[in-house]
């Protein structure tokens, strides 16, 4: 069973699968967060709790007054240390109004908090400067670099 998604986050609903199609068909999020090669947008969807139960991943709709405006999600658990992967990717139309920044925060503090997770981190690409510039200002450790990625962690 999926958890309480984090304040003001929700769970993906087979009505959001034209939007996740959307998302995947959309150039910039295709080009650094690359959707499943095997998957349609319905099948995803139907597959959140299997995926959540196998701790494979946790992913939560960023929701503007009913509409599919992006997403968080977290992935690749461990267990010592407590941790996981965030990865974040926000819709055309909302970009530039601050919604990624308050999401990861969101997010990040749910993580820690409910899952008790030690740690939160993430990669970005190195040419992916909003994503640099997103976690420089919600306040992340920039860890490094490792294969043409900015390890950043919170």
């Amino acid at each position: 069973m999926l958890p309480d998604p984090p304040d003001g986050l929700r769970h993906w609903r087979l009505a959001d699968a034209p939007a996740l199609s959307a998302a995947w068909a959309d150039p910039t999020i295709r080009l650094w967060n690359p959707p499943p090669a095997d998957a349609d947008a319905p099948s995803w969807i139907m597959r959140c709790d299997e995926r959540w139960s196998l701790r494979l991943s946790l992913d939560f709709v960023i929701d503007v007054d009913g509409e599919v405006a992006g997403e968080v999600g977290l992935r690749n658990f461990t267990d010592d240390p407590a941790r996981a992967e965030l990865g974040v990717w926000i819709a055309p139309d909302h970009r530039q109004d601050g919604l990624a920044s308050r999401s990861v925060d969101s997010a990040t503090d749910w993580a820690h908090d409910e899952l008790d997770l030690a740690q939160v981190w993430c990669r970005t690409a190195t040419g992916n400067e909003a994503a640099g510039a997103l976690f420089r200002s919600i306040g992340w450790q920039r860890l490094g670099e490792s294969d043409g990625r900015v390890i950043w962690a919170c």
